[in-house]
Order: structure tokens, then C-alpha cells, then sequence
């Protein structure tokens, strides 16, 4: 247990965290939760849960030497003699303490969701495994490998975010089973690297109506799988035999299923891998939905000067060329050496 963190227990941060319903990613939840809290524990869950500023002076002693490294990493900042967060909140899930960002109808640079916990809560790391942790964000998959004993190599596109991952992985005691990396996807590996018994990703799968073969590293492309489908081309190459991939989704659904079955059950044979597909929750595809509002949202991120109504025409119409009727927030399973192809609709039990 490193200091930082000995501290934050013994004040009752980690206790607050563990009542707190769901995954503890909710920030609404956590800013009633504080109402009831006085003294240091509500200076410093102010400080770090919900973004207060607070006199670095009234931090604990080891939270408070750890300034330097959060300003210099960028999601910290001095504002006279008080010292703030920067988009970040620390949150803590599967034992492991994480500065990363909540989820947003807005692009995030350190992501951390409901879909990161549930995507840890699928893997396994046997003892003396190899783990490859993809668009690794701050490195919450990495790190609970780590914790387990077992040594992971992290990658991660933005340099800024590789940065938050090192931060995580002082604040949680396993730099030393750690290796971050910048760069996309597998580029930063070495040529000679030995396959990886454990590849996970949570990749970005938000669509954007980048033209298909246009689209930036980090863009989920017109039906949320570009990134994803580059994890695929690279995964026989890096995935050791026995070895297991679980991989983050959103997948396109007509009247008919998948839009991408056919797609990932051709993938499937011809690499002589087993794909396990479990379908959760639904999102509707419509001018007026959330997904629909969060596409062209993103969109004006980049291009600010757009205008919003064409933007959710496009929107709109970009899903209907695919004929989708919804879009699923999908985790995909795969085993190599095994030859089966599976569905499973969570929604349907």
C-alpha cells in the first residue's frame, strides 16, 4: 500500500467509495454522498471527487506530495495558493485507485466508464501470464492485472493520457509490473515481442462520420468498429496459442441481428479463433437519441463551426445506410484455438 493510499483509508475515502451504488463512477451520487461529511474527509473527497479547490496546505502530507507529479502530468493546476483537479476525479474500483474522467456527451482524453469496470470483470490472469492492455486510457485494465501479480504492458495513443496510466501506477504500487507505451494500437511493441496470454482493449467505438478509411486513430468510423477492427487484424500475430482477447463494442443491429455477424463469424474461422459476442444494453438509433446527440456532439468538438441540424441529419442517415435499427454495447470474447461462434442477448436473458 503506497502512502497516497494509506492515507485516503485511514481518513474514510475508500469506505465512502465502497457505499456509494452501482460502479462508483457517478459523480452526482458522490456530491450527495458529501453532504453529510465534515472536516479533512469532506476537504479532501471535495477536492478529488468533484473537482474543489482546496489549500494544499489542509492536504494530507503523502496526498500533498503528490501535487508536482498531477500538475506536471496535466490534470492539476494552481490557482494562488489553492490547487484544483483538471477534468479528473479519483475514483477507486476493483481495489485499484484511478485519476481518469467520467463518462461525457463530450470527448474525454482519460476515459473510465460502467463498460471499463464490466470489461474487468470478464478477464482472468492466470499466474505467470502475459498481458497486453490496448487504447489502455489510464490504464484501469492494466492495473488490475498488476495487482494481481501479474506484469502488463500498457499502450496508449495520447502521450498526455500515458502519462495519468505511470501516475495510476505509482499511486497503486505496481510500476514495476508496468510498462506504458505511446503509440496506436501494436505500433510501439517491439518486433521481436513474444505473444501476449491476455490482449484486452476498450476502444473507442463511438460512431463518427468520418468517411470510412479517413478516419482518425482514435475515431470509431461510421459504425463505431474501425478501431476495433484494427485490434482484430493484429491480434493473430500477438495473441499466444491458448490465449484469450476480450475486446469492448458497439455493434449495429438491424432487423436481421448484427450488422458485423458475418463479418466477425468469417474473422472467427479463418483465424482459428472462438468469438463469444454478449450483447447489453440497447441504444436507439434516431434523430433524437442520445447516441445520435452524442455523435454530433463529438463531431463539433473538431469542427465547431458545423451546423448541428445537418450534422444529426448525417447522423441519422449514416445508421440507416447500414440499416440498423439499434446500436449494443457488445464485449467480445476470443479464444485462441477454439472454432465457435456464439451471441448471447443480455437483453433478452
Amino acid at each position: 500500500m503506497t502512502p497516497v493510499v494509506a492515507e485516503l483509508e485511514r481518513l474514510g475515502l475508500a469506505e465512502f467509495l465502497a457505499d456509494v451504488p452501482g460502479d462508483g463512477v457517478d459523480r452526482l451520487q458522490w456530491a450527495a454522498g458529501l453532504r453529510g461529511l465534515d472536516g479533512g474527509l469532506r476537504t479532501v473527497a471535495g477536492f478529488l471527487l468533484l473537482g474543489e479547490p482546496a489549500r494544499a496546505e489542509l492536504l494530507p502530507p503523502a496526498l500533498r506530495g503528490t501535487l508536482p507529479a498531477l500538475v506536471e502530468g496535466g490534470v492539476a493546476v494552481y490557482r494562488g495558493d489553492e490547487v484544483q483537479l483538471v477534468d479528473v476525479s479519483l475514483f477507486r474500483a476493483g481495489g485499484v485507485w484511478l485519476f481518469a474522467e467520467p463518462p461525457s456527451p463530450f470527448p474525454v482524453r482519460h476515459y473510465f466508464g460502467r463498460d471499463s469496470v464490466a470489461l474487468s470483470r470478464r478477464t482472468g490472469y492466470p499466474p505467470g501470464a502475459r498481458v497486453l492492455d490496448l487504447c489502455s486510457g489510464p490504464g484501469f485494465q492494466g492495473l488490475v492485472a498488476a495487482r494481481q501479480g501479474t506484469p502488463a504492458t500498457l499502450v496508449e495513443l495520447l502521450p498526455g493520457t500515458a502519462a495519468v496510466a505511470r501516475l495510476n501506477a505509482e499511486l497503486n504500487g505496481v510500476a514495476d509490473r508496468v510498462e506504458v507505451l505511446v503509440g496506436d494500437l501494436y505500433a510501439p511493441l517491439p518486433a521481436d515481442a513474444e505473444p501476449y496470454d491476455r490482449v484486452i482493449a476498450n476502444i473507442p467505438f463511438l460512431p463518427t462520420l468520418s468517411p470510412r478509411g479517413e478516419e482518425a486513430a482514435h475515431e470509431g468510423g461510421a459504425d463505431g468498429f474501425s478501431v476495433g477492427r484494427r485490434v482484430l487484424a493484429g491480434l493473430p500475430r500477438h495473441l499466444a496459442p491458448g490465449g484469450t482477447a476480450h475486446l469492448t463494442a458497439l455493434l449495429l443491429q438491424s432487423d436481421r441481428g448484427l450488422v458485423a455477424e458475418e463479418e466477425l463469424r468469417a474473422w472467427a474461422a479463418e483465424h482459428g479463433c472462438g468469438l463469444t459476442v454478449a450483447l447489453t444494453d440497447r441504444m436507439a438509433v434516431d434523430a433524437d437519441s442520445d447516441l445520435v446527440q452524442t455523435t454530433v456532439s463529438d463531431h463539433l468538438e473538431s469542427d465547431p463551426l458545423a451546423g448541428p441540424e445537418e450534422l444529426t441529419a448525417a447522423a441519422a442517415a449514416m445508421y440507416a445506410r447500414h440499416g440498423a435499427t439499434a446500436a449494443r454495447l457488445a464485449y467480445l470474447r476470443i479464444d485462441h484455438g477454439m472454432a465457435d461462434f456464439r451471441v448471447y442477448d443480455r437483453a433478452h436473458g
